[in-house]
């Protein structure tokens, strides 16, 4: 099974030709009706939700941090995926410099019939020899993996589980006619996320290709993009790098994987 972080979460993308480009503008024309717009998000929503890894794979990669000054501080990292009979599981783990676990490690579990939940595991203290495993809520998830841009809950795709979705608009994004979706969070914690909106591919597996995130003062505190991609010997395409920048503090990380045919 190929690998590719956050797949299984709705992150691949699909490959296009000119006839797919015509069908898409076509379908960047036609308007939505709004009695639909939150019934169709609802569907959409549990569509991704669905999507399922069918079995095990791991791959790794890095983490590379740029600050406002642009100084840069690159992690690397392990990615995981587990599956069981019952749910399944994502695993992020950053890596020493030499490659060796250590890190902050965070599993992800997701379940059909219930919320996910996060799992995170800290670096030992001084003298100590294993690191400390708390489980947070998805509200406590906002917060920083491995002190880069990207949030716990950024992880879990965690604005999918919010009770409140609809369709907004057609709109083409990276060359992809997609839906654009807000998702609405009605309890926001501070500094957290209020709203995001995010480009699903219409044709295809809902991918999604790009995501703004807003906080309750409806300041933008997040955006998301898929910044490359690969295409394997199957034909098809997997992710191959992803970024999400921070415009507030003028920061942003991007996530790179090691994929099988590089």
């Amino acid at each position: 099974m190929r690998f590719c972080f956050l797949c299984f979460l709705a992150f691949e993308l699909a490959a296009s030709n000119a006839a797919f480009a015509q069908r898409q503008e076509a379908d960047h024309q036609a308007p939505i009706d709004p009695a639909k717009a939150e019934s169709d998000a609802r569907a959409i929503v549990a569509e991704m939700l669905a999507q399922t890894p069918t079995g095990d794979s791991s791959n790794t990669g890095k983490i590379l941090i740029r600050d406002r000054d642009k100084n840069e501080r690159e992690i690397p990292a392990r990615f995981e995926i587990i599956a069981t009979p019952t749910n399944w599981l994502s695993v992020y783990e950053a890596l020493d410099s030499t490659g060796k676990t250590g890190g902050t490690k965070l599993t992800v579990i997701h379940s059909a019939v219930a919320p996910n939940r996060y799992q995170i595991t800290e670096p030992a203290t001084a003298g100590g020899t294993n690191g400390t495993v708390r489980e947070l809520t998805p509200e406590q998830a906002m917060i920083p993996f491995a002190s880069s841009d990207f949030w716990l809950a950024d992880l879990g795709l965690e604005f999918l589980h919010w009770p409140k979705h609809r369709l907004i608009k057609r709109d083409t994004r990276h060359e992809k006619a997609c839906y654009v979706m807000e998702s609405i969070n009605p309890n926001p914690v501070p500094g957290g996320y209020a709203r995001v909106m995010s480009w699903v591919i219409i044709n295809g597996p809902r991918g999604i290709v790009h995501a703004d995130a807003y906080d309750s003062s409806n300041k933008l505190v997040k955006v998301f993009d898929p910044v490359s991609v690969q295409k394997d010997d199957a034909g098809q395409y997997q992710l191959q790098e992803m970024e999400m920048r921070s415009p507030q503090t003028k920061s942003h990380t991007s996530i790179t994987f090691n994929l099988p045919h590089d």
